[in-house]
């Protein structure tokens, strides 16, 4: 079976921590687990510093991630579009390869 690629969003991370844990709680349910290894949590935030968000999954931390690409878009702990854009482009013109105007 593929993996299940699933977004959470939450105000905080204890509502995060508790949707976590009726996924683990569902997942459990039918004889499967969760790979704390492959799961990754980003805290968007407007300021410079960086807030850790301590996540567990049956006492095991989740690793917290400052990007992560999610259906071909590229997202950043910063909330902005720049680096996603110019990677885009970026892609766009290596597709293009060297052409000249005329």
């Amino acid at each position: 079976m593929p993996p299940i690629l699933q977004v959470i969003f939450a105000m905080s991370a204890c509502g995060l921590q508790k949707m976590v844990n009726k996924i683990n709680d569902s997942v459990k349910k039918r004889g499967m687990r969760e790979y704390v290894r492959k799961t990754k949590t980003m805290v968007i935030e407007r300021c410079k510093t960086t807030i850790e968000c301590d996540i567990l999954i049956e006492s095991e931390k989740v690793d917290q991630v400052k990007e992560f690409v999610y259906l071909g878009s590229l997202f950043t702990n910063d909330g902005k579009h720049d680096r996603d854009i110019a990677r885009r482009v970026n892609a766009g013109n290596k597709l293009m390869g060297p052409c000249s105007l005329l």
